[in-house]
């Protein structure tokens, strides 16, 4: 048994969580969209796999996380989607670049193994994400190249959603947060290092600034600690 199959075996069946929209059926192809810790951490069997991008979203370490990088006293930040639209509404000092994308990997799950790996994504990504499909591009591509894909988002109106906050403050708890699964930073290093390593712009601004104060908090707390 594959370390992949162990995981799914292991994975207990959930009702899915409510989708935004379901193009997705039983017995049907599945692509899944990664935009955090799924880019350099896939868990399930592939059979092929596309880095590229999506439009009007943008990736931000607005969801709570109490179950893998955080506790329920001291949860993390982990990363979720927010619509353009909405990122305006809730920062309108900051509006999104309306010509920014938002990089990941998709992934076709191995034939046959689609509803397994349906039923341990939404395990997965229970604490407060839902589902819904967005289309991938690569560049110079005159259209997307995979559609309908499987993307979890943290919509803001789910009751993990951290609401807005400033990326100081969003820093400070990435700094020190710590879960089941490991560190916050740990996450949040990992994933910064796998969008450099696939495309040299895949690292947006937001993120670069986040790495950076993240950095910087988690080297004063070990200077004074010295």
């Amino acid at each position: 048994m594959t370390v992949s199959e162990t995981v799914l075996a292991q994975s207990p069946a959930v009702a899915a969580p409510t989708a935004v929209n379901t193009p997705w059926e039983d017995g049907q192809p599945l692509w899944v969209f990664g935009y955090g810790s799924i880019i350099y951490r896939v868990d399930f069997p592939i059979e092929d796999q596309v880095f590229g991008y999506i439009h009007s979203h943008k990736r931000a370490f607005l969801q709570k996380s109490h179950d893998h990088r955080g506790t329920p006293t001291r949860p993390g930040r982990v990363c979720t989607l927010i619509p353009h639209t909405e990122w305006n509404s809730m920062f309108p000092r900051d509006p999104a670049d309306p010509d920014a994308v938002c990089w990941g990997m998709a992934y076709k799950v191995q034939s046959g193994m689609e509803q397994q790996v349906k039923q341990h994504l939404d395990f997965r990504e229970k604490d407060g994400y839902t589902e819904d499909f967005v289309d991938v591009f690569v560049e110079q591509s005159e259209g997307p190249v995979v559609q309908k894909v499987l993307v979890y988002v943290g919509v803001s109106d789910n009751p993990s959603f951290a609401g807005p906050s400033t990326l100081d403050e969003t820093a400070r708890v990435i700094a020190g947060a710590e879960g089941p699964s490991g560190t916050n930073r740990e996450y949040l290093f990992k994933l910064c290092d796998s969008l450099r390593l696939h495309h040299p712009r895949a690292l947006d601004p937001y993120l670069a600034e986040l790495e950076t104060l993240v950095r910087m908090y988690v080297a004063s707390d070990k200077h004074a600690l010295q």
